[in-house]
């Protein structure tokens, strides 16, 4: 170090510049390395969420994108507490967060709560699109273990949406009239099955029975200017003791380019060649409405899989011009017990394909993977459709925390390995045992929407809903900065 002090400041000057140099290559080979972990880390933390002020209220049991509700250009959001207690104890509550340039509020917006304790509303919640064609989105929402003339048959609201938003009574409401049916366990906007320009609704209630116990039914209403009709246009049975069909409901977006949506129905605990392996159908929609026989079926073929649990659709996550569909089967693997499988089939003009365009496993016991599925709009904003999937029981540092995953779509379908993972960090908090999207900002890029109903604050069990916003698709480095210290 002394030969040093007899070098001319110059050359000094010029040395120090030559490994500024080097040490701004080797940041930038680092930061090609890291480039996920620092992605990661950026989308980790939420830019929103909305923790229950109450104990055991399994706030974040249901989210759900809602579209725009209120017509002012940006879409909203509703999340259920099944277990709140607001004029009436435990009878359950729904809460709506409208979007703005800003994003959400941190207090809702508007609030629905139960009547009944024990019914469970909020247990599912779902946009339905606009069911009465009057320019505002419209919500369901379902309290699946209501008693009225029958022991637990449940009940569905349709909530209308306005210039002022969500009404404060529900405009529309349905009951099964089946004893311990169950009805909305599952509830979801079915697009436009018959293209007379109104959307309609699919319900499910999983334990209804017609001529076996437990089979399960699911129903779809049209929407009209009047709103929702009183009656269902169809209705399909699991046909099989303990099916459970109605499980999981959504449309399928148009699977075959006929210009009509179609839906997807889940039957989990459906026997084929093995007990619980599950079923998947699909029934096409037509100018007459939904088809009676399905016109696409899977049918699970592993003991305990539970294919079925979870089902989406409307969006095309391989740019084909045509809507795919996902599945989750949480208890399916080959390897790892119920760690759990995702599938999603390609739609083309003759139907979904007989073999999944893409396949994902879970690489944890128990882990749940595939209990919650959906093809967002577009997380990364680049225009393509990605799948997001929520494995609740996955443990990493704290038992069973949850975790999600998100796999960025390119030409083809989605990528191979996720391209973010996000996990509850506290204990039990089951995050990722809900989720959906929306663009709550208006951006053209949809957030993140995630639920966690066992999130605890301190010692108590409340429940969160959490808002992540996703990276831009041209975010393809973080800059690292390495400091520069030059020691006499």
């Amino acid at each position: 170090m002394q030969k040093c002090a007899y070098i001319p400041r110059v050359v000094l000057f010029l040395c120090a510049a030559i490994v500024w140099l080097i040490v701004i290559q080797i940041a930038q080979a680092v930061t090609l390395q890291t480039d996920s972990s620092a992605e990661a880390n950026t989308f980790n933390i939420p830019n929103w969420y909305y923790e229950s002020d109450q104990a055991s209220a399994s706030l974040g049991f249901s989210v759900s994108g809602a579209g725009d509700v209120n017509g002012d250009g940006f879409e909203d959001i509703v999340v259920g507490a099944p277990k709140y207690s607001g004029n009436t104890y435990k009878a359950g509550a729904v809460f709506a967060f409208y979007g703005s340039p800003g994003g959400l509020q941190p207090i809702p917006n508007w609030m629905f709560g139960g009547d009944q304790t024990g019914a469970d509303l909020g247990f599912a919640v779902a946009a339905a699109g606009d069911i009465n064609h009057d320019g505002f989105d419209d919500i369901l929402v379902s309290a699946p273990r209501y008693n009225h003339e029958q022991s637990r048959e449940g009940r569905v609201y349709g909530f209308y949406g306005s210039a002022n938003g969500l009404p404060a009574t529900p405009s529309w409401q349905l009951e099964s009239n089946l004893v311990e049916a169950y009805l909305g366990w599952s509830v979801a906007s079915a697009g436009d099955v018959n293209h007379d320009n109104f959307d309609d609704v699919i319900v499910g209630a999983k334990w209804a029975q017609d001529g076996f116990v437990n089979e399960g039914m699911a129903q779809v209403y049209l929407g009209s200017n009047a709103g929702l009709a009183s009656s269902p246009m169809w209705t399909t049975f699991g046909g099989q003791a303990g099916a459970s069909l109605g499980t999981a409901v959504s449309t399928a977006g148009d699977i075959n380019k006929d210009g009509f949506a179609d839906v997807i129905v889940g039957a989990p605990l459906a026997n084929t060649s093995e007990e619980d392996a599950g079923q998947v159908l699909v029934f096409c929609g037509s100018s007459s409405g939904v088809d009676q026989e399905p016109c696409w079926t899977l049918t699970g073929t592993q003991l305990n899989g539970r294919l079925g649990e979870a089902v989406g659709g409307a969006g095309d996550v391989n740019g084909d011009g045509v809507d795919d569909v996902i599945v989750g089967a949480p208890g399916q693997n080959t390897s790892l017990p119920e760690a759990g499988t995702v599938y999603v089939y390609g739609g083309s003009e003759t139907g979904l394909s007989l073999l999944p365009l893409w396949t994902a496993v879970s690489n944890q016991s128990i882990a749940q993977f595939g209990t919650a599925v959906q093809i967002s709009s577009d997380i990364n904003g680049d225009s393509l459709q990605d799948v997001i999937i929520g494995a609740y029981g996955y443990t990493a540092d704290q038992s069973q925390e949850g975790r999600i995953y998100v796999y960025y779509s390119r030409s083809g379908g989605p990528n191979t390995q996720p391209d973010w993972i996000a996990e509850g960090n506290k204990a039990e908090a089951e995050f990722g045992f809900a989720l959906s999207s929306s663009d709550v900002d208006g951006d053209g890029q949809d957030e993140l929407l995630v639920g966690a109903p066992n999130y605890r604050k301190e010692t108590e069990l409340r429940g969160r809903a959490f808002l992540f916003e996703g990276l831009p698709a041209n975010t393809t480095k973080n800059t690292l900065f390495l400091p520069f210290i030059l020691k006499n």
